[in-house]
């Protein structure tokens, strides 16, 4: 087994992407220079995160990066590599790498480093990251730090973003809450994204690179806090102001909460319909000359059922993001809470829409092309709302979805009648994407009264056998005629 390693530029103490000084000529040494030395110690000592290869220098020299190969596989050929997506199938049916026609390789994090080991509340603690292979659009990733004495009652979230010139290189930001409790935060998970989306998570407990170098997971400490807040606020009461209402009108709703320091700030309440297959949730909104009082303003759709509508759940949030989440089933605070609705009966809608038919009339085109995509979709009273097809590739590795509309006719053809219940769309891969046959997937159709359809080839025989083939770009379509050459 050939087992290969990344070294990065920060062990041997070269940083990559930074102009290296010039050694000044013998005599020329100037004032100019000296300020200018001067004032790059000054932004250095001041961002430490504009300079991150000089930080991490001392705790990486002379180690090795925690995971050096870049396919995540230690010892593996690219050839030979099984992509993340298909790692969990069943065993012979994973292809690797040297079989897929795009690439979809997963990228890996290989350097993982807090720079602010002791951050104060209400402070900024930086990190940096470093992903193999780099690529062109970086996409922003999270890493989550937990308290170790609190867990997850207590997350501090580090945001990553791309650094500008370095596209290997990623800064992370992340701000201490004034409420936050002291102590030490442990890293728990992160999750990167690549520009053709494919992902890849990261955890201590089976990935070294987010350890410290003592072994232990990645962390800061944050000094202790005399304003630490953990404790979620409490509903105190809920109240339904209007007894009783027509599908469509407004009711309303006040509730007042309690916590014990750093105050409410969000709640939303949650209603359910008689027979349960309805639901409602509510936003309040708090009053501002009075702390924990919270008012709510909202309606039951006109194509929903009437009947007694009642408070499922109400969540509560405070100002040091602590949460609580109060069910009716078991808070005396929320029991035989309800409204009376009266419905509509020529509007009620509970039955989804239908799928007729689906049009295919172009069943290959090359990669670069788009192929046309058309629905025949009816509902019985709302009317369809969304509409949408999902292809998947010869492999599994890459799914498009498709999002289908109804349009309505130029206006300079009057002739042209209006149909609202058919939908197109354009199928169109990336050139990162697999080449060869996409099939029909799954079928989500919606209406505007909530009501869904979902529809998989494995079951419904409206969606089996639903094909199209995208030919690499060398390939002469059949019964097309190359042109003469000039």
């Amino acid at each position: 087994m050939t087992v290969r390693f990344v070294v990065l530029a920060a062990l041997v103490g070269a940083p990559v992407g930074l102009a290296q000084p010039r050694e000044p000529e013998p005599g020329r040494q100037s004032e100019e220079a000296g300020q200018a030395k001067s004032t790059e110690e000054e932004d250095r000592a001041a961002d430490p995160a504009a300079y991150p290869f000089e930080i991490v220098e001392d705790v990486t020299r002379g180690t090795e990066p925690a995971s050096a190969d870049v396919t995540g596989q230690l010892g593996v050929a690219d050839g030979d590599y099984i992509p993340e997506v298909f790692q969990y199938r069943r065993r012979g049916t994973q292809p690797a790498q040297r079989e897929l026609s795009g690439e979809h390789r997963s990228t890996a994090l290989t350097e993982f480093r807090v720079i602010d080991l002791e951050v104060d509340p209400g402070n900024t603690v930086r990190a940096i990251a470093r992903v193999e292979p780099a690529f062109e659009k970086g996409r922003r990733f999270v890493a989550e730090f937990w308290s170790q004495e609190y867990g997850r009652a207590s997350v501090i979230y580090v945001n990553f973003k791309p650094h500008e010139k370095d596209k290997n290189l990623y800064l992370g930001r992340g701000k201490v809450d004034r409420h936050h409790p002291g102590g030490r935060y442990n890293v728990g998970s992160t999750m990167i994204t690549d520009e053709h989306g494919h992902k890849k998570a990261y955890s201590t407990e089976f990935n070294p690179v987010m350890r410290a170098p003592d072994g232990s997971p990645a962390y800061f400490v944050v000094s202790e806090n005399p304003e630490a807040d953990v404790t979620p606020p409490t509903l105190s009461s809920l109240e339904i102001l209007t007894v009783e209402a027509s599908v469509g009108e407004t009711i309303r709703v006040e509730a007042f909460a309690e916590d014990n320091l750093a105050g409410p700030t969000q709640a939303r309440a949650v209603f359910t319909s008689p027979s349960g297959r309805r639901s409602v949730r509510a936003d309040l909104i708090g009053d501002a000359r009075n702390p924990g009082r919270f008012l709510g303003a909202f309606s039951i759709p006109e194509w929903y059922e009437g009947g007694r509508w009642t408070v499922q759940k109400v969540e509560l949030y405070d100002a040091a993001r602590n949460s609580a989440l109060i069910f009716a089933a078991t808070a005396p605070v929320l029991a035989d809470l309800g409204v009376l609705v009266r419905e509509n009966p020529e509007k009620r809608d509970d039955e989804a829409p239908v799928l007729l038919a689906v049009e295919l009339p172009q069943r290959e085109a090359l990669a670069s092309e788009s192929i046309p995509v058309a629905a025949l979709v009816e509902d019985n009273l709302s009317g369809v709302d969304k509409v949408y097809m999902s292809f998947q590739s010869p492999s599994g590795a890459d799914l498009v979805r498709v999002e289908l509309e109804s349009r309505n006719p130029p206006l300079n053809r009057p002739s042209l009648v209006p149909q609202p219940n058919v939908f197109r769309g354009a199928l169109k891969i990336e050139k990162w994407q697999e080449r060869g046959t996409y099939s029909v997937s799954r079928v989500n159709i919606s209406d505007r009264a909530q009501n869904y359809l979902n529809l998989n080839p494995v079951r419904d025989e409206e969606v089996r056998g639903l094909e199209v083939v995208f030919l690499p770009e060398e390939t002469t379509r059949p019964g097309a005629t190359e042109k003469p050459p000039r």
